[in-house]
């Protein structure tokens, strides 16, 4: 090899080290992390932030591979469980998946003000 392939190469792969180190999951006002909802709803937490974590990443990447992730106060925490009822068995989720997911969108619901615009079935 020569001495400008070399750098070419060294480049190039400090290039993809620094691309894959930058792809950390990064908070969105409309999916917030668990960190955030626990922080939002305060100790009266009802999913540890294990649960929420694993809720959050299954609906940001798993329920994306089919179609986009809905903005999550767009529907009822009723109209949530049966979309999920209707999806889980679709994206072959386990059980704890499943409520994984439930207890991610439940508590990011109940997290937002009243006013939020719920649509009908």
């Amino acid at each position: 090899m020569t001495k400008l392939q070399i750098a070419l190469f060294l480049g190039v792969a400090a290039s993809c080290i620094l691309a894959l180190a930058s792809c950390e999951t990064s908070s969105n006002p409309s999916f917030p992390t668990a960190q955030a909802l626990s922080a939002r709803n305060g100790s009266g937490e009802k999913a540890d932030l294990a649960t929420l974590g694993l809720g959050r990443k299954i609906y940001t990447t798993s329920c994306t591979e089919c179609h986009v992730a809905r903005p999550i106060a767009q529907h009822s925490v009723a109209q949530w469980k049966h979309y999920i009822d209707i999806m889980a068995p679709r994206a072959r989720l386990q059980a704890n998946e499943r409520a994984a997911v439930e207890a991610y969108v439940i508590a990011v619901r109940e997290s937002l003000p009243a006013s939020s615009g719920v649509s009908s079935l």
